[in-house]
């Protein structure tokens, strides 16, 4: 199995941006990915010089990208998440002027973090369950570039909670060898992540990657053992939120053999409408619908 060191990664979806490795499909491998500061922050003291050097489009690095042998367009990706291994500090943070409550402070504040076994404890006396979820996942687009602070429709930041170990992403394929990338790892990531930040920390995902041929994909979309999930993203919530509904009503009339319309009746009997990320931070707002796996008699 191969491992990616952590050295290795990219701020952007980008098909000019050479690969730092090669997979076949059917291969498991192991990224280490950093925190979304990229690792600048180690202790309180870190944050007044990392707002001084950060740039807009220089965060949630991804680790990669990676070529996938024998990935074509049209073709699809799917990456299942067997395990994702934190590695301590996290950093908990909040900017002036980010976020729903963007006039909280008017003063930049951090928290650290550890990770004790699966509880994080953080350096303000609070313990916390341990979530751990990956924010970006993505492959590159043929006619432009996509930063993995952005979301997009090949995947990059959507920020939902439910991709997490065990999950399966399908990911389309645009480009010849795909070149996939993983990243933005959350300790505990709130739904809305709402100051822009998460529990931000540095992790080792292992996933295993398999070429689905002819796929056909247009949108990542992805499934739990009991799910599946559709996501949506735009400059508001409403559009974000629509994008993500359409999707999976076009899902269940595909998965259930019904009319789409009535794949939309059935988000509204039994789905789950979630906010991924609408921090107010100059992002798209992400949304994403869950809809139990069921089967028709």
């Amino acid at each position: 199995m191969q491992r990616i060191a952590r050295e290795h990664y990219t701020y952007s979806f980008d098909k000019d941006v050479p690969a730092i490795a090669e997979i076949e499909s059917g291969d498991r491998l192991t990224l280490e990915t950093h925190d979304s500061s990229t690792g600048r922050i180690k202790r309180r003291e870190d944050l007044d010089y990392y707002l001084s050097v950060r740039k807009t489009r220089e965060s949630n690095p991804a680790c990669g990208p990676v070529i996938v042998r024998g990935a074509m367009p049209g073709d699809g990706l799917n990456v299942r998440i067997e395990e994702i291994k934190l590695v301590a500090p996290g950093i908990l943070r909040f900017t002036p002027g980010f976020g729903i409550l963007n006039d909280a402070a008017d003063f930049p504040a951090i928290v650290m973090v550890d990770v004790q076994d699966d509880t994080l404890v953080l350096d303000n006396g609070i313990r916390l369950p341990a979530r751990p979820m990956v924010g970006v996942v993505g492959t590159a687009l043929p006619d432009r570039v996509v930063y993995t602070a952005d979301p997009d429709i090949n995947g990059s930041n959507m920020d939902c909670n439910s991709i997490a170990e065990g999950t399966v992403v399908h990911l389309p394929v645009w480009v010849p060898g795909a070149l996939f990338g993983l990243g933005d790892v959350h300790a505990s990531m709130g739904d809305a992540e709402s100051t822009g930040g998460a529990i931000e920390i540095s992790a080792d995902v292992t996933v295993q990657i398999d070429v689905v041929k002819d796929a056909g994909w247009q949108k990542v979309w992805w499934e739990t053992d009991a799910s599946w999930i559709t996501y949506g993203h735009g400059e508001t919530l409403e559009i974000a939120t629509r994008e993500a509904v359409a999707d999976m009503s076009g899902l269940l009339s595909r998965q259930l053999d019904v009319p789409f319309h009535e794949g939309f009746m059935l988000i509204s009997a039994y789905g789950d409408v979630r906010i991924g990320q609408a921090a107010n931070c100059g992002l798209d707002v992400t949304s994403w619908v869950e809809f139990p796996k069921v089967a028709r008699e």
